[in-house]
């Protein structure tokens, strides 16, 4: 008996010496719960009403070593409670999907739902922007694990770019090795905070690396850390790996939910970039992209474009994302039924001269100018239409077909995003100057508008209220319009643009645009204003003096 007593004793001994540590980090986790210690993981969080979810601006902070440099993405409000008729899309890709170097409508998500709004006006859309500059298929994958519980009719993709210098990517300055397993593991920890608070240690007891602190240089070279990733080395090879590996098991937990996938092949600038980094030998990028020129001012565009990929493929700097990345994504929607593919390639090569994309459609290295977010936007609605989950065209009498010229833009927006391409090309890697501007060149107020905003003095909004006033004063409705058409993608809630918005398509004789905003201004808030004049125009009595 006693020795089954002392048995006993020591069985509870070591179960609570096995078991106290566990303790210990249990009670220390609520601690720093209750003390609000570090950032929120949830991929929403509720907006003040409670009545809608918005992106957590603080989740970037999961995949960046350095938070400091974490990135924050759209404020882009959706219902908690889905009504009926709603079609809910959420969007995941990186600096070209939030819209660089342009923001908000300048993105083609924002184009997509324009366009789909008055395809479609008696369905409610809504497409929530959920891209972050500076991520890669990490971040997909971890958002994609709680996104499923939020009733996605489809999810939109484009991303790939940024497999080597995004946030804890194989060349990142945010890495924390080259495992995907690893490296998963370490953002499943940061969902607790006492994750959060060793990383944080760690991060102090390390130091820091000026170089990836140094906010004189553009998020690009802070990320950037090995900066030479050679053609076929194991680095190389680990990216693509890298993308495989989180996509495969993103692409998997959508089908297994029967979420429709739509995923885009990515579009980059091959003929008026030279490479950054050239090695010598076999792989030499200089010479590919000698050898492109030579052939395409010989006509030979086949040659050329054969020569300018292979420039891009062994360039050292991997900014643009290996041919093998696209090939996979056209292999996802071969081998998975609920994977749709996007062809936004082909759709800049059809608008490219000689088939060959270049500055036509590109500023930089990746990313698109207005008119080639739109094909990227007309890339995914024409999959959109052949994948069956939207409704008929012919069911909706009152569908309004876009132009390209129809899409809401001013002067604002190409100004604003020239100047930011200049500020970003001013530094490595491009190192270009900015131009000397011409000294009997009068500003104009676009011009002046857009370099504030630019520089941070007045923010998007202040832009667009300044605008507006300003073209109101001017009499000029088409801009006035599309100034306020952009505040009702900005701010899809909130009633009064949406009464503006429908009041200036009257002026202007638009009669489909307003009634889709009128309409739409009635549903958020009963307004007799927007009755009154939803009846005028049904009854063909179209008034001339509104204010």
């Amino acid at each position: 008996m006693k020795a089954k007593k002392e048995y006993t004793r020591q069985w509870i001994f070591k179960t609570i010496a096995v078991l106290l540590p566990f303790f210990v980090l249990l009670l220390v986790e609520i601690v720093l719960r209750v003390c609000n210690y570090g950032y929120d993981t949830n991929l929403f969080l509720e907006d003040k009403t409670g009545t809608y979810y918005h992106l957590n601006p603080d989740i970037s902070k999961k995949y960046f070593t350095v938070q400091e440099n974490a990135t924050q993405g759209n404020y882009e409000l959706f219902p908690k409670e889905k009504k009926s008729g709603t079609i809910r899309i959420f969007v995941l890709g990186e600096s070209t999907t939030v819209g660089f170097p342009y923001m908000h409508n300048g993105a083609f998500p924002r184009m997509l739902k324009y366009r789909l709004q008055f395809a479609y006006p008696t369905v409610n859309f809504e497409i929530i922007n959920l891209s972050l500059t500076a991520v890669n298929s990490y971040t997909l994958y971890d958002f994609s694990k709680q996104l499923i519980n939020y009733q996605p009719d489809a999810v939109l993709i484009y991303a790939g770019h940024n497999e080597y210098y995004g946030a804890l990517g194989v060349s990142s300055s945010s890495s924390i090795g080259r495992n995907p397993n690893w490296i998963r593991a370490t953002i499943a920890l940061k969902e607790f905070k006492l994750g959060q608070w060793i990383f944080r240690l760690a991060a102090r007891l390390k130091g820091s690396d000026k170089k990836t602190t140094d906010y004189s240089l553009t998020l690009m070279e802070r990320m950037a850390h090995d900066q030479s990733v050679p053609y076929k080395s194991r680095q190389f090879q680990q990216g693509i790996d890298q993308f495989k590996s989180n996509m495969t098991d993103l692409l998997d937990l959508f089908g297994k939910h029967r979420i429709p996938v739509f995923i885009s092949n990515l579009v980059y600038n091959q003929k008026d970039l030279k490479p950054f980094i050239s090695s010598n030998g076999n792989f030499n990028a200089s010479k590919q992209y000698q050898a492109g020129n030579v052939a395409y001012v010989h006509r030979d565009y086949l040659a050329a474009k054969r020569h300018y990929v292979l420039a891009k493929e062994y360039d050292g700097l991997r900014f643009r994302a290996p041919e093998r990345i696209n090939i996979l994504i056209r292999d996802y929607a071969r081998d998975n039924k609920n994977v749709h593919f996007v062809d936004a390639m082909r759709e800049f090569e059809h608008h490219s001269p000689h088939g060959i994309m270049d500055s036509t459609l590109l500023l930089e290295h990746v990313h698109p100018n207005l008119a080639g977010q739109q094909l990227i936007s007309n890339a995914f609605y024409k999959e959109l239409l052949k994948s069956g989950i939207l409704p008929s065209l012919k069911d909706n009498t009152n569908s309004l077909f876009i132009s390209p010229g129809d899409y809401p833009f001013t002067p604002f927006d190409t100004i604003f995003g020239r100047i930011s391409i200049w500020l970003l090309k001013e530094s490595w890697p491009f190192n270009e100057p900015i131009p000397a501007e011409d000294p009997t060149h009068v500003r104009t107020y676009e011009e002046q508008i857009a370099g504030a905003c630019a520089v941070k003095q007045i923010n998007w909004f202040e832009s667009m209220r300044s605008l507006y006033d300003y073209y109101k004063q001017k009499q000029d409705l088409g801009n006035a319009l599309r100034v306020m058409e952009g505040l009702c993608l900005e701010l899809p809630y909130e009633q009064e643009y949406f009464l503006l918005a429908g009041k200036l398509s009257i002026m202007q004789h638009k009669e489909k645009k307003a009634l889709f905003y009128l309409n739409r201004a009635n549903q958020l808030a009963p307004s007799p204003e927007a009755r009154s004049l939803l009846d005028m125009i049904q009854n063909h009595q179209i008034p001339t003096n509104l204010k």
